[in-house]
């Protein structure tokens, strides 16, 4: 498995493009998108605002990529998480990481939220901007965790299309060690599932989970994965 953080360019309706060294790169703006009147202005100056073509999105133990800046206990109760006491950090284990621009109205948050053991869910969460608040529905882009047997991986890729729309390409690996119950027995089971998700609607909507068509369709940012 490889977490390295990875992005390409999109072409086709929905699908990344071939030529990766052009997106190679997370894009800072220049001009915030924050409005000043903006109740959580605070809270959304702790999220580095980027453009991009294709972002992977990702977490490990080792990694920088989505560190991000830990919020207080306050802000973080702004995020549906049900978060009500200190989780792995000094503050509240929740991490703003990166924001950017949806629509003229509305903000993709990506934010790092405890998980098992520690802070190693990254979740998007949308902004309205218009009703100055935060929408109640979220989605997990990436995870990781490892518990005995048990490993969990989740990373993603959100993209553009040419249609200016933003997408995500989730993949979800999981297996199980049969070696924690017998030292004998060298048999990992394997789990792979793939979901395709426009980020443009009121909420996430599952455009496929079709794992034959999206690792033919995804085949040359999936490679690096699987």
């Amino acid at each position: 498995m490889f977490f390295l953080q990875s992005m390409f360019t999109s072409c086709g309706n929905s699908a990344p493009a071939e030529n990766q060294k052009e997106a190679e790169r997370i894009h800072e703006s220049d001009s915030p998108v924050i409005e000043k009147e903006s109740r959580y202005a605070d809270l959304l100056k702790k999220f580095k605002e980027v453009s991009f073509d294709t972002l992977k999105v990702f977490y490990s133990y080792d990694d920088k990529s989505f560190q991000g800046k830990e919020l207080t206990l306050k802000q973080a109760k702004v995020f549906p998480l049900g978060i009500e006491e200190n989780y792995f950090g000094e503050l509240s284990g929740v991490y703003a990481c990166y924001r950017f621009k949806i629509d003229s109205t509305r903000l993709g948050l990506i934010v790092r939220t405890p998980s098992e053991y520690e802070s190693s869910s990254i979740k998007l969460f949308v902004f309205d901007q218009k009703a100055d608040k935060l929408q109640d529905h979220f989605i997990e882009l990436g995870q990781m965790f490892g518990d005995a047997g048990d490993f969990i991986f989740k990373c993603s890729w959100l993209f553009k299309t040419k249609k200016n729309e933003i997408h995500s390409l989730i993949y979800d690996y999981q297996s199980y060690d049969h070696q924690v119950d017998d030292t004998a027995d060298l048999t990992v089971d394997e789990w792979k599932s793939y979901a395709l998700i426009d980020c443009m609607k009121g909420k996430f909507d599952t455009l496929s989970t079709n794992g034959t068509q999206l690792k033919k369709r995804f085949k040359r940012i999936l490679k690096e994965e699987e």
